[in-house]
């Protein structure tokens, strides 16, 4: 990728920042997503929509922050877990870093819903302590009025290792997913319903066991390569011409 920082030299890097003072970070997790998806799972939806993006805008693009706030899912094998302190401070330093070098408008591109508040904090520390421009897209929400059209598991079911994230997995990533091992699974009490509580505005503190034994919410059973495709396209759409118009 001609815009993927990695791949550059700091000469290649001052041309790019003289064409653009964008940059896409895109953040994900390392966290269970049930018995047929990797733990990377976010962190590869959010890599693909930000290298779409970037590609489509012609803006930079970071390594994705491959660890987040995961708590709710360390019971199972392999999760690894950040602090909500450290995961701030780490954003901190990466979009200090970044504006120290000409990039004065900063999109982060979330694929762990976890991680939506620390992020939404985060940024607003760093715009009081900086003269820069900062945004975040949580992508499983952006995704819902999309995934209302063209689900087929029920309202509810929907949450985690699901319908949405196996369909983009299809999409993306096909060898990733262990078809043969999708289950089904729905939440062990009806508080979980994470639609019908957004709407309620309410919250509250939860474990991942204590909803799932396999830690699937959700039917990937219903998931297909073709509903990945147009919540992929959707979302890369949808992201890039907000990111173009700022």
């Amino acid at each position: 990728m001609k815009n993927y920082l990695p791949d550059l030299t700091w000469q290649e890097v001052d041309d790019l920042r003289n064409i653009t003072d964008k940059v896409l970070i895109p953040i994900g997790s390392l966290e269970q997503h049930g018995p047929h998806l990797p733990l990377s799972t976010d962190t590869i939806i959010a890599f693909e929509v930000a290298k779409r993006v970037a590609e489509k805008l012609n803006i930079a693009l970071t390594p994705p922050i491959n660890f987040g706030f995961s708590i709710e899912h360390m019971d199972f094998p392999g999760t690894i877990s950040l602090k909500p302190l450290t995961l701030s401070i780490l954003l901190e330093d990466v979009c200090s870093s970044l504006a120290q070098n000409g990039f004065k408008k900063i999109f982060i591109i979330n694929g762990h819903g976890g991680n939506k508040a620390i992020i939404e904090s985060a940024i607003q520390s760093i715009k009081n302590d900086l003269d820069i421009s900062l945004y975040s897209f949580t992508l499983l929400n952006m995704v819902e009025k999309v995934f209302d059209k063209i689900r087929e598991s029920p309202r509810g079911d929907a949450g985690h290792a699901d319908e949405v994230e196996t369909s983009l997995m299809f999409t993306i990533c096909p060898e990733n997913v262990r078809t043969e091992r999708c289950a089904d699974e729905s939440p062990k009490f009806r508080p979980y319903l994470r639609l019908e509580a957004a709407e309620e505005g309410f919250s509250f503190a939860w474990r991942m066991k204590e909803v799932s034994d396999s830690g699937v919410i959700g039917s990937p059973t219903k998931a297909s390569a073709e509903k990945g495709k147009l919540l992929l396209e959707d979302l890369v759409e949808r992201i890039a011409v907000i990111v173009g118009d700022l």
